[in-house]
């Protein structure tokens, strides 16, 4: 207690002021706590009078809710999901259909794994694909790290990277 009172009157301000603190945010922690728990007690019946709103909720069938699962509440239009809406994936190109417009915008290469990058106007986004997978018709002979070499229906063609064309 002696070192307490050596010290300057603004430190000691300041020390209880925070000790002030501290002990107020204790009491402020300790009573959320208590409130959230004793929120979470329930009553028994016999003791509590239930209210409107409880006896209403009890009352309720699962197919009074219905309006909720046709207008969703995180969707932008409200409007549920019906099948018309879900996205048909477009169906796989014919093997007589040979995409002539595809191009070489990356290779990978790691140890035995080598895959090709290829866009292609059937596939504008690309896809990463490995020797004898097809792509757009076409199917990989050989992924080496400047070229890939397609085939398809009796055509070869080799695709440069970074030269953007066949050869």
């Amino acid at each position: 207690m002696g070192e307490l009172r050596e010290l300057r009157p603004a430190t000691r301000a300041l020390l209880a002021g925070l000790s002030g603190w501290i002990v107020l945010v204790f009491l402020i922690t300790v009573a959320a706590v208590v409130s959230v728990e004793i929120s979470a007690v329930t009553l028994p019946e016999w003791l509590s009078a239930p209210s409107s709103s409880a006896r209403g909720a009890v009352a309720r069938s699962p197919a009074s809710f219905e309006n909720i699962v046709q207008r969703p509440l995180f969707s932008r239009s409200r409007q549920g999901l019906t099948l018309a809406s879900v996205p048909v994936a477009a169906p796989p190109p014919t093997p007589s259909t040979l995409d002539q417009d595809i191009t070489l915008k990356g290779v990978f290469i790691s140890g035995p794994l080598a895959k090709a990058f290829l866009l292609s106007s059937q596939n504008p986004l690309g896809a990463w694909v490995k020797a004898d997978e097809e792509l757009s018709g076409w199917k990989v002979v050989a992924v080496r790290p400047d070229q890939v070499i397609l085939q398809g229906q009796g055509e070869k063609r080799i695709l440069l990277l970074h030269a953007g064309g066949a050869k």
